[in-house]
């Protein structure tokens, strides 16, 4: 049922884009229909090659069409392969950097591996401000607990499995802290006060995030309009 649903979101969003943006190829409107027929099936591996026919498009149409995969596919192998191919687009603005940190904050809170398995993919997409701030903030409402010493019970046992839990929480926070420090230059380490200590950093740095975005939004604008300009001049000026 979600398939279709996801389907029924590609006919929209290419119906609308496509009338927004300057223009398509011939070969990637065909391969979007290729993509839209070869996804209508409920085999996941089939689902999964029939998204990455979509990996290296141009047009704005069929990054939409990516993004409903990652946001509504049922299966998460699915959507890990759909935003790969998100974090990989050569974006000139922050829009898909925007959706990628929507998809991630909309991951449930305690799903923590696909949280992890996201983040991962998501450090090096170059506008970071929002992923950031979706991964900084997980991180402060994750806890980063001291681990208990070992324990015998007078009524026979230990807390051997507690310890274990304990490991395992530090362990993906760890993992999660260091996804955050990649993304956004930062220098935090895994201790008790870590949460806090993120919620500190974004605090001093957000600005600076917002600014460093900014910067290479504008840079990007200025080598596309001299890009245009070479093009048009090289048309004869038509």
């Amino acid at each position: 049922m979600r398939v279709l649903i996801a389907l029924a979101g590609f006919c929209f969003l290419a119906s609308t884009t496509l009338f927004a943006a300057d223009t398509i190829s011939p070969e990637e409107k065909k391969l979007q229909e290729e993509f839209t027929k070869a996804y209508r099936v409920n085999d996941k591996d089939a689902r999964k090659t029939a998204v990455g026919m979509l990996d290296g498009a141009k047009h704005k149409s069929s990054w939409d069409m990516v993004a409903n995969v990652a946001r509504t596919d049922p299966d998460k192998e699915v959507q890990l392969a759909a935003i790969g191919i998100l974090a990989k687009v050569p974006a000139h603005d922050g829009s898909i950097a925007h959706q990628l940190a929507l998809i991630y904050s909309a991951i449930k809170f305690n799903d923590i591996e696909h949280r992890l398995a996201v983040a991962k993919i998501l450090t090096g997409v170059e506008f970071k401000y929002e992923i950031a701030n979706a991964i900084g903030y997980q991180l402060t409402q994750m806890r980063y607990p001291d681990v208990p010493k070992p324990m015998a019970f007078q009524t026979g046992g230990n807390n051997l499995k507690q310890i274990e839990a304990v490991q395992k929480q530090r362990k993906e926070y760890e993992e999660l802290l260091e996804d955050f420090n990649t993304m956004a230059h930062s220098e935090v380490t895994p201790i008790k006060e870590a949460p806090n200590k993120v919620k500190q950093w974004l605090a001093e740095n957000s600005g600076k995030l917002v600014q460093a975005d900014r910067e290479l939004a504008d840079k990007y604008k200025k080598e596309d309009a001299e890009a245009a300009k070479a093009a048009k001049a090289a048309a004869g000026g038509k």
